[in-house]
Formats: structure tokens, sequence, C-alpha cells
């Protein structure tokens, strides 16, 4: 079977009427090398078996089935070379539709156009015998009365005509939509995997960086009594008073039980002064530095109520020492 584009003088016409025609049928393309007969262009509709239209569309020459309603084996058409393509012109009732497009097919057509009778209706051809409709091989398409009989007396293969018979170009929206959900669909669920991971890492973060009730119930309680080294709450800013609970941190820094708390439990189990840790795990890392890690191993052999020099009774420093009273500064010389 042969598909062959137009002529390039029918060319222009053919891609305004791709533009232009409805995106809902199909439609046939006539035109004649004759210049008394314009071209045409009929609507028409595939038919459910045999194959569909080439995505190019098929152009071919237009013969009258003898007989017309082809519901027996119909004339064969005029012997030429394999590249031509002859599609049989048939009349509609009297047999059904897959039985007459079979007709065309066994009597050597490569299509077959259907026309209505009376009626310039659509119709959507389907086979009644599963038997029948499985043997079509070749395309076949559904027009009106009007149509018929302007193929038949302008347009056939003894007019020189030729009949371009071009698919259905409709957008078939699920086709597009389908696979963009679903590409959204994915991007979507790898976003929520992603969020998920990065939430349940800042969770653990957070977990590693809090102490746990049972953590907190570890640091000792002190009952304030009048001459302790804590005189003020560097949370609060408030002064002890006597018989206020005192959570005395590793570092010897002393806080109300109710201001220091939920620091340790939720944001951070460190002094709120010096930023020593208060408790170390296994599962700690060293992201707070070298250094801090040094000074919290100092911190784990410092007493609970160490006075801290810089927090506790604000006493101030002692005065430097004369420089006379330091002694003779010794030097040693290197000699190289």
């Amino acid at each position: 079977m042969g598909r062959i584009r137009p002529p390039c003088h029918g060319l222009g016409s053919l891609i305004l009427i791709l533009l232009i025609a409805p995106v809902s049928h199909s439609f046939i393309y006539a035109y004649t090398d004759k210049n008394t007969t314009e071209p045409r262009v009929f609507e028409d509709l595939p038919s459910l078996f045999g194959s569909s239209l080439p995505i190019e569309g098929l152009r071919g020459y237009v013969i009258q089935a003898e007989p017309t309603n082809a519901c027996t084996l119909i004339t064969p058409p005029p012997a030429t070379d394999n590249k031509t393509v002859f599609i049989a012109l048939i009349r509609r009732y009297e047999c059904n539709f897959d039985i007459k497009v079979l007709h065309a097919q066994l009597s050597g057509y490569d299509a077959a156009i259907v026309h209505n009778i009376d009626s310039d209706k659509l119709l959507n051809m389907a086979g009644n015998e599963e038997h029948t409709y499985s043997q079509i091989t070749i395309p076949s398409v559904f027009t009106g009365e009007s149509a018929g009989k302007r193929l038949r007396d302008q347009f056939s293969y003894y007019d020189s005509a030729h009949v371009f018979l071009i698919p259905d170009y409709s957008f078939n929206l699920q086709y597009y939509l389908i696979p963009f959900v679903v590409v959204v669909a994915i991007i979507i669920v790898v976003m929520c995997g992603v969020m998920v991971a990065r939430c349940v890492q800042h969770r653990k973060k957070l977990r590693r960086n809090r102490l746990s009730k049972d953590q907190l119930k570890k640091i000792p309680i002190h009952k304030f009594k009048k001459g302790d080294e804590y005189d003020v709450c560097a949370i609060c800013l408030e002064e002890y008073e006597e018989g206020d609970k005192l959570r005395v941190l590793p570092c010897s820094h002393a806080y109300h039980c109710s201001c220091v708390d939920p620091w340790l439990t939720k944001t951070k189990k460190s002094c709120p002064v010096c930023k020593h840790r208060v408790l170390r795990s296994d599962d700690d890392s060293d992201s707070e530095g070298g250094g801090e890690a040094a000074a919290d191993g100092d911190d784990e052999r410092t007493p609970l109520l160490r006075p801290s020099p810089s927090f506790g009774s604000m006493a101030d420093s002692p005065p430097p020492v004369p420089v006379e009273e330091r002694g003779p500064v010794s030097t040693t010389a290197v000699v190289v």
C-alpha cells in the first residue's frame, strides 16, 4: 500500500485545513488536476475496526464499488503498479459495515469509504461479528450522503482526482495528562521523603542536644541556705531565698530548678552562662569544637559546690600584686 504526499499545489490548502478543521472529526481532502473543480473537504469518522489511518495520511483514487452496497465481493480495481492506492466508495445498508469493508479488502482495495443514505449524519462503524472484523486490515471511514455523491461524481479515479484521507488530530488529553500527573506525583513523593528524612535528622539532633527527664534527675538539687556561695539566679536575675531548690550543674553554676530545667530539656544541655556540656553521651559529636570537649573533661572533675570566679557571690577579684613584691625575674640566656 503506497502512502504518497499531496502535490505541491494543494499543500498550502492542506495546511490551512489542518489548522481550521474540527479536532473532533477526521476529514477527506479531495482535489483534481482539472482547473474546473476546486478542492473540497468532507468530514468523516474512522471505523472501530481495521487499521488506523497513518499519521501522515493516505492518498489514493476513489472508485465506486460494484455492487454499490458491497454485500458481496466487488469488482477489483484497475490493474496498475503496486504503489497505487485504491479506495472503494460503498453505499450503506443491506449488510453490516464489517462485511462491506472485508469484501473491499478481499477485492484488492487498500481502503474504504462508506457513505450514508438520505442523511449526512456521521457514525463510527462497528463490527458485528468478531470472526469477520478480525480479518480486516485496511482502514475505513464513514461519511455523509452529500460527500459520497460529490466523491462519486467529481473526484473519482476516472476524473483524474485524488483523495487524501486525513486522520483524526483531536487532542486526547489523557495521553498527556496521565504522564504529567505521574511525574508530578513522583516529584511530590520524593520531596515528601526528603522532608521526612530531614525532619527525622533534625529531631535526632534536637534529642542529642537536650536532656531527657531521666538525665535531668542525675543532676543534683541543692536547697539554698543563707551563707551559700550563690546568691543570684543568672536566668531570672532574682536573689535566692531560704529553701529555694537550685539545680547545681557540673560547672558549679547554680540556677533555680524552674528556670534552668526548661532550658536543659527544651533548648540545650549546656550551661546557659559558660556553655559547658552538662552531660555527654556516646552519640554526642564534637560539633561544638575540641576546646569545649576538653573543657567538658575538666568539668567532670569540678566539685558541685565550687564557687565560680565569674558567678556566685559577685565579689571583686583580688587586687594585683605590686611589681616590687614579685621578686626577681630569672632569665636564661641561650647561646647558639
